[in-house]
């Protein structure tokens, strides 16, 4: 699925991705940073979930844990 998104930057902004991309795909800069945001948050909330677990729940995750 192609999503697609208008996204108005403030001066400083615009200045500083166009000097990221240095004349390259200023929306592929700006989709891989989404993406990168995007799995941080995922990350944060499965470890947030696995320090919730409690009694046999945390266990079983340890076992898991333990054959990586």
């Amino acid at each position: 699925m192609t999503a697609a998104m208008s996204i108005t930057l403030d001066d400083d902004l615009a200045q500083a991705l166009n000097a990221a991309v240095g004349g390259g795909n200023r929306s592929a800069l700006v989709a891989e940073a989404i993406r990168e945001y995007l799995d941080r948050r995922n990350i944060a909330a499965a470890k947030a979930w696995h320090a919730s677990l409690e009694g046999d729940d945390a266990a079983a995750l340890a076992d898991f844990d333990a054959t990586w």
